[in-house]
C-alpha cells in the first residue's frame, strides 16, 4: 500500500503551513475577509418549504433565484449526500440557510367531527416549525394560498396570502427579505 511519508515530504508540508501562518499574521484581515465571504454565501441560501403544488414552489424558486439573486434550496433537488433518512437530509441543507419561505397550499383534506377543511402537508408544517425554532420567527415567511387553513400557532410568523400566484406578493416578499437582512435595501449595496 502506502509507505511512511518521507522526511522531505513532511518537511515540504510544514513549510507550506508555516508560510500560511506567516501570511495570516502579517495580514489578519485575510481571515476576516474569508469568514465574511462564507457568511455571505450562507446568507444567500433560502430554503423553500413546499407541499404538492409543484407550480407554486417552482414559481417561488424562480423568483428567489432570478428576481432576488439568492440561492434557493429545495430539498428534493439536493443530492442525498450520504444521508440515510429524509430528516438527516433536511437538517443538512436547512442548517446552511439563514432564511426559509414556506408555501402552504391546500394539499390535505382534514375531517374534525363534522368539519372538513384543507391544510398544508404535515412535512411543510414541521419544516416551518423547525426553522422558527432554529432561526426565530423573523427567519421564516409563510406564503398561504387561498383556501388553506392556518394553525393559530403560526399567527406570529410573517404571512403573505395569495390567490393564484406567488408573484402577487413579490414586492412584499422583497421588502421582508430586506428587513431580515437577507437582501440589501433597494438602491443600496
Amino acid at each position: 500500500m502506502y509507505g511512511a511519508p518521507s522526511f522531505k515530504g513532511v518537511e515540504s508540508i510544514l513549510s507550506v503551513v508555516k508560510a500560511s501562518l506567516t501570511r495570516l499574521r502579517r495580514s489578519p484581515d485575510l481571515l476576516a475577509k474569508k469568514q465574511s465571504q462564507e457568511a455571505l454565501r450562507h446568507r444567500e441560501n433560502v430554503f423553500i418549504i413546499h407541499g404538492r403544488d409543484e407550480a407554486k414552489w417552482r414559481e417561488l424558486k424562480d423568483i428567489v433565484k432570478s428576481e432576488f439573486r439568492l440561492n434557493p434550496i429545495v430539498l428534493m433537488e439536493q443530492p442525498d449526500a450520504g444521508c440515510k433518512t429524509v430528516i438527516e437530509k433536511f437538517e443538512k441543507y436547512a442548517q446552511a440557510c439563514t432564511y426559509a419561505i414556506a408555501v402552504f397550499t391546500p394539499d390535505d383534506e382534514v375531517k374534525a367531527g363534522s368539519e372538513v377543511y384543507l391544510q398544508a402537508r404535515p412535512n411543510v408544517i414541521y419544516e416551518l416549525g423547525w426553522f422558527c425554532g432554529q432561526l426565530g420567527r423573523a427567519g421564516a415567511m409563510l406564503l398561504l394560498k387561498e383556501g388553506t387553513e392556518l394553525f393559530s400557532d403560526f399567527g406570529g410568523i410573517i404571512q403573505k396570502r395569495f390567490r393564484s400566484n406567488v408573484s402577487e406578493r413579490m414586492l412584499e416578499i422583497r421588502r421582508d427579505l430586506e428587513a431580515a437582512g437577507v437582501l440589501p435595501p433597494a438602491g443600496g449595496a
